[in-house]
């Protein structure tokens, strides 16, 4: 039997794997030139900006309780309607224009993304946890994030390639890319091999009820989803601002594209670290990599050309670091049975912190100069991920106190 569920696990992890990999490859073929394709739809900048307002507030609407449907029913099936929901979305983009229509399409883009949040990479992990093969989890998630980076870096260079060949049409590659993903799922996954059949299902409520006492419960929990809502204002002022500031700096446009694949290849590095072979040496790395991150923000101001870049990938690297360390822990920490809603509450709050930094940044970008905006940001992570540890030692120091009175 144990052999039987080994061989299971492995054909539904490399069916999740190739269609991951299909799907973000599709979505990813625009990145390079989704504003370019936004102009030939009619849309002006600040048109785009709506546009992409719409797709966060989709997810941000959809995301939990998609979360609470996966843990209710089927995840295979959320999955694959989300799939269903990027065709659809792909369909309108080629064949409508104007504002009205590249909303409604990134809308269905933002409820497909909230879908698909705690679907199968759930499931397995589940299958991981039920299997006692929880030390497996850190190398799961890296793999995943590794060939997210991988498919994102090819999906983007071969569309910026086939764009200026065809045009729009190249959302014709990523629908078949997609239906692909699709046909890769529906016969070759088995949903649930290790869960226990029940014939009652609990209802809705009960299951948002027991989702946030099980968070209420657990420090650990709460701490993750604290760390999630606060490296966000990072990560946005990242990937939003960028190009913005490197061109204030006088990188040329021309070397964007490489400066992509640095991007991707640190983040690379930074999912390829083994924490189960370093448990025992976290507790040192944490005050070097918040030192380390301090006084790379700060000499971000002081610096110019490669030494400005080498600082500013630096602090990609431990963001990325410490995001992908908390994934792997509120793996550990979340309950088999409500791992989809809270994965996708934990994915909300991130949202709301994504929205807040975005507006926050507009609002800024109207007085002060690019690099001090994204400096604010980095300050603002880096303080509130500070402020969070700081609670967390003193609740364990606490804990520790009350033991030994």
């Amino acid at each position: 039997m144990e052999k039987y569920l080994s061989n299971i696990m492995k054909l539904n992890l490399r069916a999740y794997l190739i269609s991951y990999a299909l799907t973000t490859i599709a979505m990813s073929l625009p990145h390079a030139v989704l504003t370019i394709v936004l102009f030939q739809k009619g849309l002006s900048l600040s048109e785009i900006m709506l546009v992409q307002t719409t797709y966060s507030a989709a997810v941000l609407l959809f995301e939990y309780p998609s979360g609470l449907l996966a843990d209710l029913y089927s995840k295979k099936k959320l999955y694959v309607i989300s799939r269903v929901l990027l065709l659809a979305m792909m369909l309108v983009v080629v064949f409508t224009s104007g504002l009205f229509w590249m909303c409604f399409a990134w809308f269905l883009y933002g409820i497909g993304n909230a879908l698909d949040s705690g679907t199968l990479d759930a499931d397995i992990i589940n299958s991981l946890k039920q299997t006692d093969q929880t030390n497996r989890l850190s190398k799961f998630i890296s793999v995943s994030n590794q060939l997210d980076f991988v498919s994102l870096l090819v999906g983007s260079t071969i569309g910026s390639w086939i764009y200026y060949k065809i045009g729009v049409n190249f959302y014709f590659v990523g629908i078949i890319l997609v239906i692909l993903a699709i046909i890769t799922i529906v016969p070759g996954y088995k949903e649930g091999i290790t869960n226990s059949v029940t014939s009652e299902k609990p209802s809705i409520v009960s299951e948002i009820v027991s989702g946030f006492n099980e968070i209420k419960k657990s420090k650990g929990l709460k701490i993750m989803i604290a760390l999630t809502f606060s490296s966000q204002f990072f990560f946005q002022a990242h990937y939003q601002l960028w190009q913005g500031l490197f061109l204030n700096k006088g990188l040329d446009k021309k070397n964007f594209y490489i400066v992509y694949i640095v991007f991707q290849l640190i983040s690379l590095a930074a999912y390829n670290i083994n924490f189960d072979k370093n448990k025992s040496k976290i507790r040192y790395y944490i005050p070097l990599t918040l030192i380390a991150m301090i006084s790379a923000i700060c000499l971000l101001i002081f610096t110019k050309s490669y030494l400005f870049i080498a600082f500013y990938m630096l602090l990609i690297f431990l963001f990325t670091v410490v995001e992908y360390y908390c994934s792997v822990l509120f793996s550990t920490f979340v309950s088999i049975e409500r791992i989809s809603s809270i994965t996708s509450l934990r994915s909300s709050i991130g949202r709301i912190a994504s929205i807040c930094s975005m507006i926050l940044s507009s609002l800024m970008l109207t007085k002060i100069n690019v690099l001090f905006v994204v400096i604010a940001n980095f300050i603002i992570s880096f303080v509130l991920i500070l402020l969070i540890l700081m609670i967390f030692i003193k609740i364990r120091t606490d804990s520790a106190s009350n033991i030994l009175k």
